[in-house]
């Protein structure tokens, strides 16, 4: 009788242990798990990062490039956007030949359609306007967007801050 309880004892106890080396290999999963999770967030948000800049990364004109900042500046006031596209046409007549215009309003606003802020065209795009354009042209640029700026009504906080990046970068 002394043997079967030793039995029972030892059984019970090798349940427990089986148990609780169970729950400890589930809790090492769960933490692998969301360490997976978690890399696999950064690994996404990082991908999502360079494909949003992609289509910036193709364009090596610099009439190309301004009218694709001012897409960008002009996303931030959706309600008038079209307003906007009229003013870029208008201020880039003489600039991009007449027969390419459309062309190049549909390419700017597509790859201006994924980025996040307006400034991030200015740093992408600032050593192209530096090395291509002279002071006046720089000035040009500067004066567009802050006609594309103005449109509609009061320009908004992100704008103003993109406007004031573009001024310091280009005229310093």
């Amino acid at each position: 009788m002394a043997f079967l309880g030793i039995l029972v004892v030892a059984l019970s106890g090798a349940v427990v242990w089986y148990w609780r080396l169970k729950m400890a290999r589930e809790a090492g999963n769960e933490i692998i798990d969301s360490v997976e999770r978690m890399r696999g967030a950064y690994k996404r948000k990082k991908f999502r990062k360079q494909a949003e800049v992609a289509p910036l990364a193709s364009i090596a004109d610099p009439a190309i490039a301004a009218v694709a900042f001012f897409f960008c500046l002009a996303k931030e006031k959706p309600i008038y956007l079209d307003a906007a596209k009229d003013v870029v046409r208008n201020r880039m007549k003489g600039i991009i030949r007449s027969g390419d215009m459309e062309e190049v309003l549909v390419f700017g606003e597509w790859a201006s359609k994924n980025v996040t802020s307006p400034e991030d065209p200015i740093r992408r795009f600032r050593p192209l306007w530096l090395n291509a354009l002279d002071m006046q042209e720089r000035l040009q640029l500067i004066d567009i967007a802050e006609d594309v700026a103005a449109v509609g009504c009061e320009r908004t906080t992100e704008q103003e801050h993109a406007l004031q990046t573009l001024r310091r970068g280009l005229m310093n």
